[in-house]
């Protein structure tokens, strides 16, 4: 009894000291664990609560703005729907519910059963089928659809902040601003593209302490803004007279340049072939044309490529041509500087000049006669500055047409800007025939960019000058960074030179080649230009171009207008001259400029077409809108608010009726959160309905939606109000259309 006792007990020890040794063990490999790995293992489980909330949230892309701060491009914040299935798999099907069905009725895009399915959980391995923290379900919504989601206190939904580009003003200027998407990069986004983006902040979960998640959030830093030198009421008045010539005359480009040539600042540049910057892989021609649209349907990738290459391609700076006679100034501006001729030397014109064995002809084959250097320069006379040109010499010539900056780069802020080397010869390689052709302005290139910035130098004092498009850069808080300003490349020739030639060139609207843009008033210097391109056998190949300067006693306007390469050309048939003569007079009428010449009165005595107009400038639109209707004035509202701050033209202007009046507009403390309401009037039902609805008003009708259009509405345009507010309209015909 008592050895089975003993051996009881033996056994009893047996497995204690087992146990013990097995505890020891498996504490001491805990331990030992804890020491080598234990980092690691807080780290591994620190991360999985990282990887279940790391948002990156995009700074917004800095706006770019014209010269009276009117926005041409502007980023906005914008969120995208994230959903966490693991998160959501966690918590009761009660919430589970509630998320789901809330995010489906909301985005009837999203089927609750797949949604659903992100979060089944399956029955053998017990893990829900789809083993991944984040699944975007739905971008770009705004910050106040964000914000009323959030309030629903849905679980496993995350926001990550985004940012969305926009061109308020659609087309305009679009060869000017470009767009940056994908691989594409044109304009001022490709070329500021550093100074404007944003730099992204985070939101994460970190550890602070041995158990404690907490949120760490880094805001992001909005870019910083650009403000160009364009105006934008000077652009959109370039673009409809480009337009408008382009359809009047096909061509494969129409275009014109705005600049101060004391300056180099670009107030315009518009091309032909413009484009939506919101929609830019879409040609506007598609909208506009439906034979247009099934051709283009029926191109490939590749023709559409090329199409869309060569539309967004900004043609005043990266196209070139021969200038023709509006260089001729240029050449006497050289001959004039070097003494080798004065403004009484005259020059005799047969209509053709013989030089070696080649006869170069004028325009005018009956010839001109006796000319002096005015009327050379007047009458466009070829055979005249081909003799200017003879007594100048290859060698002194061929100095200032580099110094006045052919064949090589402006230096202007934009990209892809071509210097036309290639198309120009050597000096070795101008012979008397050469250097004839050249002082004319044919056999070699420039862009429409070398050759205004050339003209202004010989109007301004006679500084070759840096055109640029870009003035100032702001940050977020509106200090300015960085300022553009004007930038004397080098001096060319003596302001005596540039005095003479400035004056002179009047004489060309006067009497020469340029009456038609002449407008009572003021005094316009210009030069005109036609230029065959190409292979001279063709004789079907030609650039029409028109200079022209104003006021001529100190030129703060230069505008070149071009035609190029116009279908079925016939001499004296296309012409810039009404595109010219347009822009002079809308720019006129925009900045109220004084004539600068009397006017015979008598012209304007009795004239019940003008009005005189009243000063807005610190009242309400609710107010003027009235005496604007009275006057039958139009009204363009540029800003957001009711508080007209300044005003064109000036009170006190007499203009015609039917004129349009800028109004420039602020917000005043309690117009806080109100939207301006666009103008619909001349628009079908559904289009209206749609522009309203899409900038948050409701929309009410009188008459019939059928055939009709809008007549009038309530608000008018232009005018700030609540958003979600009622726009009553008036439908009718189109002739009963009483809108302002």
């Amino acid at each position: 009894m008592e050895k089975r006792k003993k051996k009881a007990d033996g056994k009893l020890m047996f497995l204690l000291f087992a146990f013990t040794i097995a505890f020891v063990v498996i504490l001491g490999r805990v331990c030992y664990w804890k020491i080598a790995h234990g980092s690691e293992f807080e780290d591994a489980a620190r991360n999985q609560q990282i990887n279940r909330y790391d948002i990156t949230t995009t700074g917004n892309r800095g706006s770019i703005l014209d010269r009276n701060n009117q926005v041409l491009a502007i980023s906005t914040a914008v969120y995208n729907i994230a959903l966490d299935p693991l998160q959501l798999a966690e918590v009761s099907e009660e919430e589970q519910e509630k998320t789901l069905s809330a995010l489906c009725e909301k985005y009837p895009e999203l089927d609750y059963v797949t949604l659903k399915g992100y979060i089944t959980v399956n029955s053998q391995t017990g893990e829900i089928n789809l083993p991944t923290h984040w699944k975007y379900l739905v971008k770009e919504i705004s910050r106040e659809e964000k914000e009323a989601l959030e309030a629903l206190d849905l679980q496993g939904v995350y926001f990550e902040q985004t940012s969305k580009r926009s061109y308020p003003l659609q087309a305009l200027a679009c060869h000017v601003i470009g767009f940056s998407r994908g691989d594409a990069s044109w304009g001022l986004e490709r070329e500021y593209n550093d100074v404007m983006t944003g730099t992204n902040g985070r939101s994460f979960i970190v550890y602070s302490g041995a158990n404690s998640v907490t949120y760490e959030t880094y805001a992001p830093e909005d870019g910083q803004s650009i403000v160009t030198t364009l105006d934008y009421n000077i652009q959109q008045i370039a673009e409809e007279a480009v337009e408008k010539t382009a359809t009047q005359w096909p061509s494969q480009n129409v275009a014109a340049i705005v600049m101060n040539p004391n300056t180099g600042e670009i107030y315009a540049m518009a091309n032909s072939g413009r484009y939506n910057l919101n929609d830019p892989s879409v040609p506007l021609e598609v909208e506009k044309s439906e034979t247009f649209a099934q051709t283009w349907e029926n191109m490939s990738s590749e023709e559409q490529t090329e199409y869309l290459n060569n539309i967004w391609k900004n043609f005043c700076i990266s196209s070139t041509y021969e200038p023709g006679s509006i260089f001729k100034p240029i050449t006497v501006a050289a001959a004039y500087e070097e003494g080798v001729i004065d403004a009484n030397d005259t020059f005799v014109c047969n209509g053709h000049i013989l030089v070696e064995d080649t006869d170069i002809d004028c325009h005018l084959t009956s010839g001109h006669g006796t000319l002096n250097v005015e009327g050379v320069m007047a009458q466009s006379c070829n055979p005249g500055v081909v003799q200017i040109a003879q007594r100048l010499g290859v060698e002194k010539f061929y100095q200032y047409f580099k110094d006045f900056g052919f064949g090589e780069l402006t230096g202007i802020d934009l990209p892809g800007e071509v210097s036309a080397n290639n198309l120009i010869q050597t000096e070795a390689e101008v012979g008397p025939v050469e250097l004839a052709t050249m002082s004319f302005g044919q056999t070699f290139n420039c862009t429409s960019l070398q050759i205004i910035n050339a003209f202004a130098t010989l109007i301004n004092g006679g500084n070759l000058m840096q055109p640029y498009v870009v003035s100032q850069i702001v940050d977020e808080d509106g200090t300015v960074v960085m300022e553009n300003t004007p930038k004397v490349v080098r001096k060319v020739i003596s302001t005596k030179t540039s005095d003479y030639i400035r004056t002179s060139l009047k004489a060309t609207v006067e009497y020469g080649t340029a009456k038609k843009i002449a407008v009572a008033g003021y005094s316009i210097g210009s030069k005109t230009g036609t230029a065959e391109q190409g292979s001279r056998a063709r004789n079907d190949l030609w650039t029409l171009t028109y200079m022209a300067y104003f006021p001529v006693e100190n030129p703060q306007y230069l505008v070149l207008t071009v035609i190029n390469l116009p279908e079925d050309y016939a001499d004296g048939v296309q012409s810039p001259s009404a595109m010219t003569k347009e822009i002079i007079e809308k720019i006129i009428q925009y900045k109220n400029l004084e004539p600068s010449e009397e006017v015979d009165s008598s012209a304007d005595s009795g004239d019940d077409e003008n009005v005189m107009m009243s000063d807005y400038v610190g009242s309400s639109l609710y107010e003027i809108i009235g005496d604007l209707d009275s006057k039958d004035l139009t009204y363009k509202v540029i800003g957001t608010g009711n508080t007209v701050v300044n005003q064109v033209p000036k009170s006190g202007a007499s203009v015609q009726r039917g004129s349009e009046v800028i109004l420039y507009v602020e917000k005043s403390e309690s117009e806080s959160g109100t939207v301006t309401v666009p103008s619909v009037t001349g628009m079908s039902y559904d289009d209206a309905v749609t522009k309203l609805t899409e900038s948050g008003f409701t929309v009410a009708f009188e008459g019939d939606k059928e055939n009709t259009v809008v007549i009038s509405q309530d608000p008018k345009y232009g005018l700030s109000v609540e958003e979600g507010s009622e726009v009553m309209l008036q439908m009718g015909s189109a002739a009963d259309d009483t809108s302002s």
